[in-house]
């Protein structure tokens, strides 16, 4: 009996020695695809009910006794299971301390079980909470805060198929990166480092008014067909990365993501509260999942975290799926974790993947990783509103940082070895010549501009040539200094010739930056060239594809104009811009025109005629977001503010010649306005008024629309200079339903179509002497002008589908009223190019 108890205790000892045993595993879980961290991921022992959550940075500790697992799983929404054996030594036992890499593929979203019970759904009593709170912990509404920040940016090439695999420009890669490696995910397909930049800055918030100011310490910057300069340092801080669940809307590549925590959560959203659980620190928190109602909505997919204490959301992790209506997405991912600085959550780290697909069979993928730390925050010490006078955006002077050390004390997280060997195969591949020359050409459609050697510039391109009935064939060449000629003065010049015309064409302008910050400029210019009737740059706005198309074919109203100006510009303060100037310019028409200074007296006819005016011009734009790029700043639009723009303009009589005396005054005004998931709205007013007696061409010709395109700026069925007025007023609508009406249809809704509506109204009237003068020279081939009354608005009205083959935009346009004649066009379908995601 004795030897029997001696050996079972043989037999049994090692597993009475596990039993007593602490076993510590520790480990980090990463995106098979992506190489990031997959944070608040579970891991688990199988078989046992232990386990924990990975941290942000996707580490976990696992602590266990008398217990023998074989194996962990580790599980996150949006990835398929792994699970990974460990480690036991000779006689079985798990080791103690083992560290562990895990890697999980992304897969299709699963949502936990859950089991649905009578009555309301209990996230939404806790999601009530949320919303009805959001005041008090939102981070937002703080009177002003400040915080350190370090930023990481990366861009990777993925998708490289077979077929890539064979151009010429891939096995020249290859070749370059050989004696560094490759990078891979996991499927072994191949990633080619694109671009990767670090910085470190400052960040300062003000709420009342809503005022934010970034100053950039320190960047980094390593890219193919991107450079160091300003422009790029400027836009890797945290301005362009941030992201509040706590607002409606998010603002994701332009786009409006309906917020999970939102106004328009339940009809968005569907929740499932999975679990409730403590930290170690004492919290409560709730982990509530969410979907889509409809996935082809722009709503996210995921789960958060929720304080039970304050009713705060406390960690999110949200995915847009390629089932959204957007172009060229695979999915977005954005991952954050927030932090209780008092009674707010404050995010205190940010993570942004963008999977971009390929946009043809013969093009790769992108793969865009956003990261952003947040520390050393301060809140409701709000900076004084003089502190932001000097604009959103400052670059440090010393900001270019190639210290390897000084970034490696300053990484919240060390470079991985795939991060380190990216730096090494971007220089590789920046040095292969076919690579260069790519870079050169994309450098060149970017700016429209070819140097010609170091701070001279050719260009722009797309005005070189021209076809028209007038000049036939139409050369031109102009030319611009860059920032190596100068970084205070900025010449442009261009000549242009008419092959059938014969006729040459100029023009010079000079420009002095005094300063560029606060932003000021003084600009003196001299051109000579041809202008049409109606169609000045400030009418047609930013369809290039129009300002284009009236410049080829038959001219309208041709004529020859000097043009001598100067104007100085200013920077007043934060969102004022202050602008002054002078111009005098000739008219010389090419076609049959007459002006009668008296209309009743025909022998006062003249065919030309001069103007002087100082032009003044104030703007207004709270929020604007705006950069300087070298010599050229750069303007984003607002944020949340509308723009207001307030114009005047004098004529001044004998001055230079001028012929008529007389004043203009122009007010302007346009915003955007979000409905979250019914879509958004733009919106532009504009009135004014023209005192004084004055040709057609220096009243208003409102622009109208003869050509199959659809022209935002444009009355899309009214005739060129169809109408004229002296006073004004007009308002023009646009809303973007998106995908809110066809995702609805189960086939149309994998077409991803969009909806749109839009309405274009304008009253106005012209003086009897303004009215009989522009209709006492009979014109051979032009209409009468009109005039509009006030009490009966031009009207027009439109709908169309948008993303027709993910470019496409039709509308069709009714006109409502001033119907009389046989030629008016009461209705019509117009066209246009829109490239979107």
């Amino acid at each position: 009996m004795k030897r029997l108890y001696i050996l079972v205790l043989v037999l049994y000892l090692p597993f009475f020695h596990v039993l007593g045993q602490n076993i510590t595993i520790t480990g980090k879980v990463f995106d098979s695809v992506t190489e990031d961290p997959v944070p608040f991921a579970t891991v688990s022992l199988k078989g046992f009910n232990v386990g924990t959550n990975t941290d942000f940075e996707g580490n976990f500790i696992l602590n266990f006794e008398d217990l023998l697992p074989d194996s962990i799983m580790v599980s996150s929404m949006g990835f398929d299971k792994k699970v990974s054996p460990l480690e036991k030594d000779s006689l079985g036992q798990v080791v103690n301390n083992q560290v562990l890499t895990i890697r999980i593929k992304p897969g299709s979203i699963q949502l936990a079980e859950v089991v649905v019970r009578g009555g309301e759904n209990p996230a939404w009593r806790i999601l009530r909470k949320v919303v009805d709170n959001r005041d008090a912990t939102n981070f937002k509404k703080l009177d002003g805060y400040e915080h350190q920040s370090y930023n990481k940016v990366e861009i990777d090439v993925n998708k490289v198929n077979s077929k890539l695999e064979k151009r010429k420009i891939t096995q020249k890669i290859n070749e370059a990166i050989e004696s560094v490696g490759t990078l891979t995910d996991d499927e072994g397909g191949k990633l080619l480092p694109m671009f990767i930049s670090e910085s470190v800055s400052n960040y300062y918030y003000l709420n009342k008014p809503r005022l934010s100011k970034e100053i950039i310490r320190k960047t980094n910057v390593k890219g193919i067909a991107v450079t160091d300069g300003s422009l790029t340092s400027q836009l890797i801080g945290s301005t362009f990365q941030q992201y509040n669940f706590y607002d409606n809307q998010l603002n994701v590549l332009q786009k409006n993501f309906t917020s999970p925590i939102g106004n328009d959560w339940k009809s968005a959203y569907e929740y499932y509260l999975v679990d409730s659980f403590e930290v170690d620190h004492g919290d409560y928190f709730y982990e509530i999942q969410f979907e889509p109602k409809r996935k082809q909505d722009l709503v996210f997919t995921g789960w958060m975290w929720i304080s039970k204490d304050k009713s705060a959301l406390a960690m999110i992790d949200a995915t847009i799926t390629k089932d959204a209506n957007l172009n060229f997405i695979e999915r977005i991912k954005i991952q954050q974790e927030l932090e209780a600085v008092d009674d707010v959550y404050f995010p205190i780290k940010n993570r942004v993947l963008v999977d971009v697909s390929e946009i043809t069979n013969k093009s790769p993928g992108l793969l865009l990783k956003f990261t952003n730390y947040n520390d050393s925050i301060k809140i409701d010490a709000p900076r004084d509103l003089s502190f932001f006078k000097s604009g959103p955006i400052q670059l440090s002077d010393d900001y270019l940082e190639t210290d390897m050390e000084y970034w490696q004390s300053v990484r919240a997280e060390p470079f991985s070895q795939d991060e380190k060997k990216a730096y090494m195969m971007i220089d590789s591949i920046k040095a292969v010549p076919v690579v260069k020359r790519i870079s050169s050409l994309i450098d060149i459609a970017t700016s429209g501009h070819i140097r010609l050697t170091k701070g001279l510039d050719f260009g722009p391109i797309v005005k070189t040539f021209g076809l028209n009935d007038l000049e036939g064939l139409r050369l031109r060449l102009g030319f611009r200094t860059d920032i190596d000629f100068s970084n205070k003065w900025v010449l442009k010049g261009f000549t242009a010739y008419g092959f059938k015309d014969k006729g040459w064409k100029g023009g010079a302008d000079v420009t002095h930056i005094f300063s560029k910050s606060p932003w000021t400029t003084l600009n003196v210019g001299y051109q000579r060239d041809l202008e049409q009737v109606g169609f000045s740059p400030e009418e047609i706005g930013s369809s290039t594809l129009y300002g284009a198309a009236v410049w080829f074919g038959t001219l309208f109203r041709p004529y020859y104009q000097n043009k001598a100006n100067f104007t100085f510009q200013r920077d007043i303060s934060k969102g004022v811009t202050a602008k002054i100037g002078f111009e005098n310019k000739t008219f010389e028409p090419l076609y049959n025109f007459s002006f009668y200074p008296n209309t009743s007296d025909l022998s006062s006819a003249q065919n030309s005629f001069s103007t002087s005016n100082i032009n003044a011009e104030l703007t207004f734009a709270r929020d604007q977001l705006s950069v300087v790029s070298d010599n050229d700043k750069l303007d984003f639009g607002t944020v949340k503010s509308p723009t207001v723009t307030l114009a005047y303009k004098l004529g001044l009589k004998d001055v230079l010649g001028s012929d008529f005396s007389y004043h203009s005054l122009a007010l302007r005004y346009k915003h955007k306005l979000n409905f979250g998931y019914f879509g958004k709205t733009y919106y532009r007013l504009e009135a004014g008024k023209i005192f004084g007696d004055l040709p057609y061409p220096l009243l208003k010709n409102h622009l109208g629309n003869e050509t199959i395109i659809s022209v935002s700026n444009s009355f899309n069925l009214m005739d060129n200079s169809e109408f004229l007025s002296d006073q004004y007023a007009y308002a023009r609508f646009y809303h973007d339903f998106e995908g809110l009406f066809l995702n609805r249809f189960p086939l149309i809704k994998k077409l991803k179509l969009r909806t749109f509506a839009s309405g274009k109204f304008l009253v106005g009237s012209l003086t009897d002497t303004n009215f009989i003068g522009a209709n006492q020279n009979s014109e051979e081939g032009f209409l009468p002008f009109k005039r509009l009354e006030l009490s009966v608005p031009y009207t027009e009205l439109s709908y169309g589908i948008s993303n027709i083959f993910r470019f496409l935009k039709v509308e069709a346009v009714h006109r409502l009223t001033y119907l009389e004649g046989d030629n008016t066009r009461k209705f019509g379908v117009k066209v246009a190019a829109e490239l979107s995601l």
